[in-house]
């Protein structure tokens, strides 16, 4: 018979619980921080209520690269339809989106290069990754070609690694992300 705790954790605790646990720990710890035994602690549960919800760790972290996965494309395609701007001003729109954090329930500022350091021990995080690197590149250039760059794949690469390169500063210095990629698009595009 099922203990009435393990019965409340069930119902009480949803798969996107555990995901955004997930988030939480890995900003917070690394890639090392994503077990079984802590993430419940941190969720005042028990281990067995994660294994009701998954087979194992790592379907964990399947579901949590597939969320990332999911919601930075919903990020690309949200601001490449929101925006009936081009060019310059389609990456003015991108900078007002990807200046906020997200929430601190999944991580917050810190979850994209906790993501990006685990990806470096994980051939699956690398691999997506990798693939939202050449897809998020792909969409910039598209923007820096609109706004008439002389070369749109180096702007692209180079707005690119300004954002990654703010996120970390925004971690640890506080850097204004916005006015930094303001900043860079300025200079991109006189």
């Amino acid at each position: 018979m099922t203990s009435p705790a393990l019965q409340t954790d069930r119902t009480r605790l949803t798969p996107r619980d555990w995901i955004a646990a997930g988030f939480r720990a890995l900003a917070e710890g690394g890639a090392p921080a994503l077990r079984v035994e802590p993430l419940a602690r941190g969720l005042g549960t028990s281990k067995g209520s994660f294994y009701w919800h998954f087979a194992d760790l790592a379907a964990l972290k399947a579901q949590m690269v597939a969320l990332w996965q999911r919601l930075a494309e919903e990020e690309i395609t949200a601001s490449v339809l929101a925006s009936e701007a081009e060019g310059r001003g389609a990456l003015q729109a991108l900078i007002g989106r990807i200046s906020v954090a997200p929430p601190a329930a999944y991580g917050g500022a810190g979850v994209e290069p906790a993501l990006r350091g685990w990806a470096r021990t994980e051939p699956h995080v690398a691999q997506a990754v990798a693939a939202m690197d050449a897809r998020r590149l792909a969409v910039l250039e598209g923007f820096f070609a609109q706004a008439g760059h002389a070369d749109p794949a180096q702007a692209a690469r180079l707005f690119y690694a300004a954002t990654l390169g703010l996120m970390e500063l925004r971690l640890t210095t506080g850097a204004d992300m916005r006015a930094g990629l303001e900043a860079q698009l300025d200079a991109l595009l006189p």
